[in-house]
């Protein structure tokens, strides 16, 4: 059988082209990456990431029969935008439709800088202001100082995909500050992971991007190491312990 090492149930944006594709290209041997659509999502207003969490339930119950050794929501902003008590719900609802434990992009981001132990990061999205603010909110709850945030102030999620890894590679660039602890790049659909080793030796600080992350959780939930080495220091952990700032 597929997946004899572990089997990742990855719900992903209807819309989204990237997250599925970057789980696979760095799934180790053995692991398995089965993904479900949740329906909706196109247009990142408040109201559609908000009806992404009825509509999640219905990919999870699609993705329970696998049998998954892990979960994972992949959409940053339908995770974080009403909030940690939003996101803890989010986590809990799908486990218990799925059976197995769940990881939501905006868990493991938190998860991932403060295992790096971070308190001031700058930021790179896609999103629109609305949807910035909200990221700043939620990563404040957490004891996560943003310090400088750009965008490509897209609203069309589909779209976001169409931005280069050379694109996103410059926006870092111009981003970073000399006081930031580290840099998170935003969105399961922006193709990040490309460019983050590349990135974390041009300016020598960590930097994060919302699959890296999920990922980097998932295969932590299941006691995993994906011997990945070059998609940036976060997913080289799981085989040495992080280096803290």
């Amino acid at each position: 059988m597929y997946g004899w090492r572990g089997r990742i149930g990855l719900l992903v944006p209807s819309i989204n082209t990237t997250m599925e594709t970057e789980f696979w290209k760095i799934a180790p041997e053995g692991v398995s990456v089965h993904v479900a659509r949740i329906a909706g999502g196109r247009q990142g207003t408040p109201d559609e990431l908000r009806s992404m969490e009825n509509a999640s339930k219905k990919a999870a119950e699609e993705i329970a029969m696998i049998e998954p050794d892990v979960v994972v929501y992949g959409c940053t902003s339908g995770s974080f935008f009403e909030g940690p008590e939003w996101n803890a719900r989010i986590c809990e609802e799908l486990t218990t439709i799925t059976g197995a434990p769940t990881v939501t992009t905006a868990g493991a981001m938190v998860a991932g800088l403060n295992a790096g132990g971070h308190k001031k990061v700058d930021i790179v999205t896609p999103y629109v202001d609305v949807t910035n603010a909200r990221l700043k909110d939620f990563l404040k709850l957490h004891g996560i100082e943003v310090g400088k945030l750009s965008t490509f102030d897209m609203l069309d999620m589909f779209d976001h995909a169409k931005i280069l890894p050379e694109e996103i590679y410059q926006k870092v660039k111009e981003t970073i500050m000399p006081d930031s602890e580290a840099v998170f790049i935003s969105c399961t659909q922006l193709r990040a992971l490309e460019v983050i080793d590349m990135l974390e030796r041009d300016l020598g600080k960590p930097v994060y991007s919302a699959v890296q992350a999920s990922a980097w959780q998932a295969f932590d939930l299941m006691h995993i190491d994906p011997g990945i080495v070059d998609s940036g220091r976060l997913l080289r952990s799981l085989s040495s312990p992080i280096q803290h700032t």
